[in-house]
């Protein structure tokens, strides 16, 4: 993408950010030489209470000079820096008050050591800490007053300048050298860091110049494009929640239908068992019913037969008993026969008798006759006895086959009347296994049915699993969107964070410049 800027408004954009970068190392720096100054304080003091800290005047003996000078002139002169720098930080007067107290405490503290070669490397080192101004007035400053320090104690006072009572005049120039080329070196580095933070503000402002296109550009259109995306994101996923609810809901009420159809499956295909099972006892029933209703007509055959055979029997039962009548009489003309016997036997056995010797054999005879004649009058009587018991037995006979007659009468009667109920009951069979037979088709027509209704529950219900597969898939898909729209609004608010009309911290600055001048 081409960002076109105004070089007017860069050029003043970046001065804006070197000067406010340059603010930011002073005041920095200035807090930096306060806490400088109290430790130079603290140090000239020890160093004075350790070299000389008492002078002696024969047995007699005072603190020393120097000490007072370390303690007196020393808080004079870092007081008023550490002030200014704590109250107007960042101010070009602060520095320079601060290079001017730098160069004096240089000087107090050579002078604290007697001159010794080794404190004038305080002097390097103070010019090292002010070059981070990198104002080359602070260095002009700090560096003129430490040569006018060097030239007019090696002239008047040389032993607090160089620790000799006397010394050459190009001994304070050899000194005053050495600074410069220091100076030359610290101005060169000065420069070449100035040149970088001048840099590094125009890329800077560049960049936050191009933020600002690109805000408009491209940030504004996607943020809008977010919130399109997460409104559009937290539809899915409320649509798909809700969707997969109802799915679970009715997976449920599948699941529910499923149990039922199998439950009413299983209801169907016992009741088509107990209707196939009815149909054969029906059918069994009926051939039993036409059985007994074939039976029934044989027995009232059979029965009317010997309702015929009785009454027969009957008849010839009274031709018997006419007959024994007949016998009874006959046996009452031989009973006569053998009294009639009996009597003549008596009156021959009279006449034997009387006739003596010639009628012993007639009289045996009538002896024998008239024995015959009891016995036949016995054999009579028995005869009649038993014709007479045969009589009544046979009356009796006739008296209950008559009684047998009318009593199978009846029962024929009740007979040919079961065999009516069992035809109309072979009817009600027959008709109730037509309406069985039609129940056992209903019923395996139900139960065919309820399998495709069962067979239709269980792929809906496949079907309703897999829905659910793909709303689970959608979900995660939907939560995975979401996460990348808050991952797209977390850079947007991080790009939005860095804001164009402030300057990062003096911290931050400092740091970034002291980077680019190292690399």
């Amino acid at each position: 993408m081409n960002v076109s800027l105004d070089a007017d408004v860069l050029a003043r954009r970046s001065q804006s950010l070197f000067d406010t970068h340059q603010v930011a190392l002073s005041r920095r720096t200035d807090r930096m030489f306060a806490v400088l100054m109290g430790l130079q304080w603290v140090g000239g003091l020890v160093v004075a209470l350790a070299l000389s800290p008492r002078t002696w005047s024969g047995t007699s003996s005072q603190v020393h000079p120097h000490v007072w000078a370390a303690a007196g002139l020393g808080a004079l002169l870092a007081s008023l820096p550490v002030a200014m720098a704590w109250a107007l930080p960042g101010r070009e007067v602060t520095r320079f008050v601060i290079a001017t107290a730098q160069a004096l405490v240089s000087g107090l503290l050579i002078h604290l050591t007697d001159g010794r070669i080794e404190t004038h490397f305080h002097i390097f080192g103070s010019l090292a800490l002010l070059a981070m101004y990198r104002d080359a007035r602070v260095l002009f400053l700090y560096s003129a007053l430490v040569a006018v320090d060097h030239l007019l104690r090696g002239q008047y006072w040389p032993l607090s300048i160089f620790g000799v009572e006397s010394a050459s005049a190009w001994r304070a120039w050899e000194h005053i050298g050495w600074v410069v080329f220091e100076n030359v070196f610290l101005l060169i580095g000065g420069r070449g860091a100035v040149k970088d933070a001048r840099a590094l503000a125009a890329r800077q402002a560049w960049l936050e110049l191009s933020q600002g296109e690109v805000r408009t550009r491209v940030v504004e259109p996607l943020v809008d494009s977010a919130r399109a995306l997460t409104e559009a994101t937290h539809s899915l996923v409320s649509s798909t929640d809700d969707q997969r609810a109802m799915l679970a809901r009715q997976s449920a009420a599948l699941t529910d239908t499923q149990v039922a159809t199998n439950e009413m499956q299983r209801a169907s295909s016992t009741a088509s068992h107990q209707a196939d099972a009815i149909l054969a006892s029906t059918l069994q029933a009926g051939d039993v019913g036409a059985d007994a209703e074939a039976m029934l007509g044989q027995s009232m055959e059979g029965l009317e037969a010997i309702r015929a055979q009785v009454m027969e029997m009957a008849g010839l039962l009274r031709g018997l008993d006419g007959q024994a009548r007949q016998l009874s009489s006959v046996t009452l003309a031989v009973k006569d026969l053998a009294d009639q016997s009996h009597m003549v036997a008596v009156n021959a056995a009279i006449e034997a008798a009387r006739a003596g010797v010639h009628g012993k054999g007639f009289a045996v005879v009538a002896t024998e006759m008239r024995r015959l004649a009891q016995q036949s009058v016995r054999a009579a009587g028995q005869v009649s006895g038993i014709l007479d018991t045969a009589h009544q037995s046979i009356q009796h006979v006739v008296e209950l086959s008559l009684v047998g007659a009318e009593r199978m009468a009846r029962d024929i009667e009740v007979v040919r009347a079961s065999g009516e109920r069992l035809r109309g009951l072979s009817t009600v069979l027959r008709t109730s296994t037509e309406g069985v037979q039609q129940i056992s088709v209903a019923v395996a027509r139900q139960a065919a049915g309820v399998a495709r209704i069962s067979g239709a529950v269980d792929e809906l219900s496949a079907m309703m699993k897999q829905t659910l597969g793909r709303v689970e898939q959608t979900t995660t898909a939907a939560q995975t969107l979401r996460v990348v729209t808050g991952r797209v609004h977390g850079v947007i608010d991080t790009y939005q964070g860095t804001r164009t009309d402030e300057v990062p911290p003096a911290n931050d600055a400092g740091r970034v410049i002291a980077f680019r001048r190292d690399a």
